[in-house]
């Protein structure tokens, strides 16, 4: 069976990698940048299952992101990470909710991520 595809964006370079590291221990392929340029430019030339991606950062928002893996692959399943309390109202107010898998809030335990992308590829599977 293939490996599950995760892309990982967050402009948090000592998080990203750590998140990285934990899901390619989970035996996930996963390609990771801690820049918002590089992550485009992974989205535009790969198919991802899952992606993680930070709400904020320099330059460009996880709305962007979002919209951009939608549009490049709409079966792709997205995560919005975010330490922000608002990112249910930036959702509702711009109609994407329905477009994100879910919300990881940081700081977050290995086994809520875990059990996030777990969930998701269960639900794949179905």
């Amino acid at each position: 069976m293939e490996k599950t595809r995760i892309i990982l964006i967050d402009d948090d370079e000592t998080l990203c990698e750590g998140v990285a590291f934990i899901l390619r221990d989970e035996g996930y392929s996963v390609m990771n940048t801690s820049s918002p340029d590089e992550g485009m430019k992974l989205i535009d030339n790969y198919v991802f299952d899952i992606a993680l991606i930070d709400y904020k950062m320099p330059h460009l928002t996880g709305i962007e992101f979002l919209k951009k893996i939608k549009e490049k692959n709409p079966a792709t399943k997205v995560f919005i990470v975010t330490g922000k309390p608002f990112i249910e109202n930036v959702l509702t107010e711009e109609n994407l909710f329905h477009l994100v898998e879910g919300i990881i809030k940081k700081p977050f335990k290995e086994e809520t991520l875990l059990d996030a992308v777990a969930g998701v590829i269960d639900r794949m599977k179905e």
